[in-house]
């Protein structure tokens, strides 16, 4: 399992940190999570295809997550010589599949045109796929927003989208080989909606994860503070993110 930071970021603007997007190869099995503005740019430049994505799973609809589903879905009919003919599955939050009929409304080249697009919205627990597994839970941030963990091949990746701490986030990121955990803010900041360092840190300690994958970083949140703070209370590896960060789960 390979896990590729395609957005470290926020909606902020900062170097080396876009809006949030992931890459999971598993195998031939190329897996999307979270689409953030210019995902496929950098998905381009880390070496892989937009083509080679047939399933892509969304955490909740801000645009800092989402925005470059409208390219993916225009590239699919746009792209010269090239004709998309492997159906697409989209699965996410609740809302998910009006969100994308919105979409298809409002930008003219979206609606599939040789592909069957499928949407799932996900439900919390279990979801099992051949090869692969996985399970959602409700992270808070918002009514409808979901973390994801994937199992394969014997290893496991968790992926919180934005969160508060919680019971139920540390139950899905037990025992996970890679915890990609978003750490907004260092310990200390005020926020009702968002994951700070000390927060991460009692999440990755009391899951017994191996090792925590900080991103979702804002601008002025200071990499080696945050590293620092979540080290603090987790005794595991930690790994702050950047944009073409990769992490290998052998």
């Amino acid at each position: 399992m390979h896990v590729t930071v395609l957005g470290a970021g926020t909606v902020l603007p900062c170097a080396n940190r876009s809006p949030s997007g992931y890459l999971v190869n598993i195998a031939e099995e190329r897996l999307g999570f979270d689409m953030g503005a210019g995902t496929l740019a950098r998905l381009h430049s880390a070496g892989f295809s937009y083509r080679d994505l047939d399933k892509v799973f969304i955490s909740h609809l801000h645009s800092d997550h989402v925005l470059d589903l409208i390219a993916l879905l225009q590239a699919f009919n746009a792209t010269p010589g090239w004709t998309r003919t492997a159906p697409l599955t989209l699965m996410g939050c609740k809302g998910l599949s009006d969100f994308v009929a919105g979409i298809m409304n409002l930008f003219d080249g979206t609606v599939p045109e040789n592909y069957e697009l499928n949407i799932v919205e996900l439900t919390a627990g279990r979801h099992d796929f051949p090869g692969f597994a996985i399970e959602t839970a409700l992270t808070g941030h918002t009514d409808n927003s979901l973390a994801f963990r994937l199992e394969a091949n014997g290893r496991v990746f968790v992926y919180s989208g934005d969160a508060i701490e919680s019971a139920a986030l540390a139950g899905l990121a037990r025992k996970a080989d890679l915890f990609a955990c978003e750490c907004s803010f260092p310990t200390g900041f005020v926020t009702a909606d968002h994951l700070t360092a000390d927060g991460v840190g009692r999440l990755a300690a009391s899951a017994g994860v191996k090792r925590v994958l900080l991103t979702h970083l804002y601008p002025d949140t200071d990499d080696d503070e945050v590293a620092r703070q979540v080290c603090s209370l987790f005794d595991g590896d930690v790994i702050v993110a950047r944009d073409g960060t990769v992490v290998v789960l052998p």
